[in-house]
């Protein structure tokens, strides 16, 4: 079972919002949006292995499938709420996965700036190499200088933008993280090692909503793709924003979200 937080909401609804953070981050990324989603629904923020408090047997391989396990472990706990499963990037890969693999059914699946896997073998194997190297970082150099590198990812470039706050809280909560444990998270569940999901997007036959910031390039494409392949789908690209929509465009993020769970409550 997966480290996490229960917010009951101001209502006594059946709604359930699940949040799961990206890499070199914690469930702790969604704190802002806490509150705006508990007037509504219920929210479960989830510290994915290797972040956070997440207490992972270290020993056991954390692949895909043992997350996957993990997160139903947790979920059906809360089996009885109508489950809205939203993971942001790395978290997104998860969700993605859970929706097709996971043992307790979802109502509806949130994917922001995320991506089905990587389709070539020769592809991944060289983000497996990437995903290696970063990871190597981490042991020799250290969280802070990791930390460094990571912020200079072309990926974050419109976070440059972010109020002092926002971009002091983001780098604090990088830095809390445990190296060791982050290394392992990316030898073992980065991109590089997730299974290619795109053949099977059409199996997925839950409502899906498929969020991505307009500047982010590459992510725009991706989605494009996902939308053509998934039943039951809807985007939105937002404007003035790249990678994090949740924290670039945290008022935009959280109209999307609850109008999407709305919607779906309407239609159940």
């Amino acid at each position: 079972m997966l480290h996490y937080k229960f917010h009951q909401s101001n209502e006594h609804n059946q709604q359930l919002l699940i949040m799961l953070h990206g890499f070199i981050s914690d469930q702790h990324s969604f704190d802002q949006h806490v509150q705006q989603f508990t007037s509504d629904m219920n929210v479960l923020t989830v510290d994915l292995p290797g972040h956070g408090k997440d207490q992972s047997n270290v020993e056991q391989l954390w692949d895909f499938d043992f997350i996957c396990k993990q997160l139903g472990f947790t979920l059906e706990n809360f089996s009885d709420y109508q489950l809205f499963l939203h993971g942001y990037s790395m978290g997104g890969r998860i969700a993605l996965y859970y929706a097709m693999h996971g043992q307790v059914n979802l109502a509806g699946l949130i994917l922001e700036s995320t991506s089905p896997g990587i389709e070539e073998e020769e592809d991944r194997n060289e983000r497996q190499l990437v995903d290696h190297a970063r990871a190597k970082v981490l042991d020799i150099a250290g969280l802070e200088i990791f930390v460094n590198d990571w912020e200079k990812l072309p990926l974050f470039y419109t976070q440059y933008d972010l109020d002092k706050v926002s971009k002091k809280e983001i780098r604090e909560m990088r830095l809390r993280q445990n190296p060791t444990r982050l290394a392992k998270a990316l030898r073992e569940y980065g991109t590089g090692q997730m299974p290619n999901l795109w053949p099977f997007l059409s199996q997925i036959q839950i409502p899906t909503c498929i969020i991505v910031g307009q500047l982010d390039g590459k992510f725009c494409k991706i989605a494009q793709r996902m939308i053509e392949a998934i039943p039951h789908v809807v985007l939105h690209q937002v404007e003035n924003s790249g990678h994090t929509v949740h924290v670039e465009e945290m008022t935009e993020f959280d109209r999307i979200v609850l109008g999407f769970i709305h919607k779906e409550e309407q239609n159940d």
